[in-house]
């Protein structure tokens, strides 16, 4: 009988150890003294998900970092602390300071918006005078 493991909860499990094996293995050798062997056998899969949902709400683990693709895990008063530098540097700067960088601001990994067609306004402009033909379909 299945005891409430979540469906495609293994498959999950496994999926997040394939891309994010680093922060796993770091996460259970840490926090719970179990290793990749461990996985299955010493620990039983429905015991993995649950830990792993555990692990995948904490901040302040490498597996959350990792899947929310941080550039540092952070602890729970971290968000206030850095808010709270920000102030005081607004309020004590006769410029406009940085903020205090935010893990979850990596740009590097942050995809850009993309471009408009170089020819778009043109489109538009002929478009507006009745020159292009609308269609409802995909051409």
């Amino acid at each position: 009988m299945d005891w409430g493991s979540k469906p495609g909860g293994i498959l999950k499990v496994l999926e997040i150890i394939e891309d994010h094996r680093e922060g796993f293995i770091y996460d259970f050798r840490s926090r719970f003294s179990l290793g990749l062997a461990d996985v299955g056998t010493t620990a039983p899969w429905d015991e993995v998900v649950s830990l792993v949902t555990v692990l995948l709400r904490d901040p302040t683990s490498w597996l959350h970092t990792s899947v929310a693709n941080w550039a540092h895990p952070i602890s729970y008063d971290w968000p206030v602390l850095a808010s709270m530098y920000d102030l005081h540097a607004q309020v004590n700067s006769k410029g406009k300071p940085k903020p205090f960088p935010r893990p979850w601001d990596n740009r590097s990994n942050m995809q850009s918006r993309p471009m408009p067609r170089a020819d778009a306004r043109e489109i538009l402009k002929r478009a507006k005078n009745g020159e292009l033909k609308w269609q409802n379909r995909a051409v």
